[in-house]
């Protein structure tokens, strides 16, 4: 990451430091780590998803469980949906006004592939030798690698996991209920629901009419109506 005018913000580091080195490796593959986590957790809901989708929609033809069943699948459709949504690959490059990679641009990780696969081979070495001239320039490529990769992670992975395990859960929570609600202890919850909303309705109408009975009390005209 560059301020303006190309000035490296880490040219006041000083160089040949171990800590600089061993927390910037640290950091590295933290980010590494995290995003072998992320993947291996979308394919582990993806590839329970997939299962009990199927099995949800191959047994709709039971009664007893047609409409838990057709919950669930609609909860693991969108955990598939979402999980599927974190792993697809993020290759986004900055781009100038005609639409070319903008080689200028702060956001510009000559250490990314979805960035320089954009250039000729030998711009690509062109600014890899810039990158390794000084330290400061190799801290300033690797601080920009973390950050693009906190980024993805942060804003695309583990935002649609959280999401496909919610989707998950939520559908499996919506399905219990429904199957709970279809039995005899669901009719007479709904039987309860039913009166208690019967109840408010009638404490509303009252409340209304005694509000009604005052206004008019307070006007003239109504009153000798």
């Amino acid at each position: 990451i560059k301020m303006s005018g190309d000035k490296n913000i880490f040219n006041k580091v000083p160089e040949n430091r171990t800590a600089v080195d061993n927390i910037l490796r640290v950091n590295h593959g933290n980010q590494m780590r995290l995003n072998l986590m992320a993947d291996a957790k979308a394919n582990i809901m993806i590839t329970v998803a997939s299962v009990v989708f199927s099995i949800a929609i191959a047994n709709l033809d039971n009664e007893l469980v047609k409409w838990p069943l057709l919950t669930f699948a609609f909860g693991c459709f969108f955990a598939l949906l979402f999980a599927i949504f974190a792993i697809i690959p993020k290759t986004d490059y900055p781009k100038d006004v005609t639409g070319d990679i903008d080689r200028k641009s702060p956001l510009f990780n000559p250490l990314f592939f979805g960035h320089f696969a954009h250039l000729p081979i030998e711009e690509y070495k062109e600014d890899y030798a810039e990158t390794l001239m000084t330290d400061d320039s190799v801290y300033d490529a690797m601080a920009g690698d973390i950050y693009g990769q906190g980024k993805v992670l942060a804003l695309r992975k583990y935002k649609f996991l959280k999401w496909s395990y919610m989707s998950f859960l939520l559908g499996m929570i919506s399905a219990i209920i429904v199957f709970v609600l279809q039995g005899p202890f669901g009719d007479v919850v709904l039987d309860g629901a039913s009166n208690i909303l019967d109840v408010i309705i009638g404490e509303l109408n009252f409340t209304l009419d005694g509000m009604k009975y005052l206004l008019c009390q307070s006007s003239t005209v109504c009153r000798t109506l």
